[in-house]
């Protein structure tokens, strides 16, 4: 079983480089990363900075680690008012991920807009990446069946579905077997299962300081530390791989090796 984790970039600061977070990651035996190219400066007005870039393919050769790329979560092809800028830096990203030799792109589904643009933009960037044997993932940020559709009206062979299950247990609004037919609704065209944990509660709406303390919304917990039944989840599947996604830095840097976390998963 392949398990990779999520670098946010609020990790990096000047205290902690990119390349010390990536060994630590290594050192605990995990297998790959999700990194935010963008983020490090290498995509500046939806153009690529090659200089920049080649300093992270330094890093990353350097440390040794597999890594699947990440777009920016404004990127909304649906916006039919900005579509050119939201294209831009979508192809931009692609083209990272082209010269970083990295086999991945997870990106969101748009929230509101034109859906038939964004289904013809998704297949246009996945023909554009097909040559270089790189697949689309399209995360479901809250409904498993509205990214299903999208990935099944793109109809491409490298387009499938990264299923964040702590998404679909929001969505399912913490019902257990709901959450289970929404899985098993994806199973097939996951390629890419994303895993944290929370409590399944979407209201009262509260402020982001005091989530935590009414279990609300997608707290991007350990596995174990919500509600979440993983080892049922886990069921569903054969072998895909996981990428976890803790966001809070404390948390992260006690993140389990790689065989500590399946122990988690599966004895719950």
């Amino acid at each position: 079983m392949k398990i990779g984790v999520t670098v946010y970039p609020h990790f990096v600061t000047k205290d902690k480089t990119l390349a010390s977070i990536l060994a630590d990651v290594k050192i605990k035996n995990y297998d790959f990363v999700s990194i935010f190219p963008h983020t490090l400066g290498i995509i500046m007005n939806g153009s690529v900075v090659e200089k920049k870039l080649r300093t992270l393919e330094t890093t990353l050769s350097g440390v040794g680690i597999d890594y699947i790329i990440r777009m920016p979560t404004s990127v909304n092809l649906r916006d039919h008012v900005y579509y050119t800028r939201h294209f831009r830096v979508a192809r931009a990203v692609a083209d990272v991920t082209i010269k970083l030799g990295a086999k991945v792109i997870v990106m969101q589904s748009g929230k509101s807009g034109r859906l038939d643009l964004e289904i013809e933009a998704i297949q246009q960037l996945a023909d554009l990446v097909a040559p270089f044997g790189i697949n689309i993932a399209l995360e479901n940020t809250f409904s498993v069946k509205d990214t299903l559709y999208v990935v099944e009206n793109v109809d491409r062979e490298n387009v499938g579905f990264a299923l964040d299950v702590a998404h679909a247990f929001l969505s399912a609004q913490g019902n257990e077997e709901k959450l289970l037919e929404d899985v098993k609704l994806g199973t097939d065209k996951t390629i890419i299962l994303m895993i944290h944990d929370n409590f399944g509660k979407i209201f009262p709406q509260v402020e982001p300081e005091d989530a935590l303390a009414y279990g609300v919304g997608d707290l991007h917990l350990l596995p174990g530390e919500g509600k979440i039944p993983f080892d049922k989840v886990l069921r569903l599947f054969g072998d895909v791989p996981l990428l976890l996604k803790v966001k809070d830095p404390e948390k992260f840097s006690k993140v389990p090796t790689k065989q500590g976390l399946i122990e988690i998963l599966t004895s719950m």
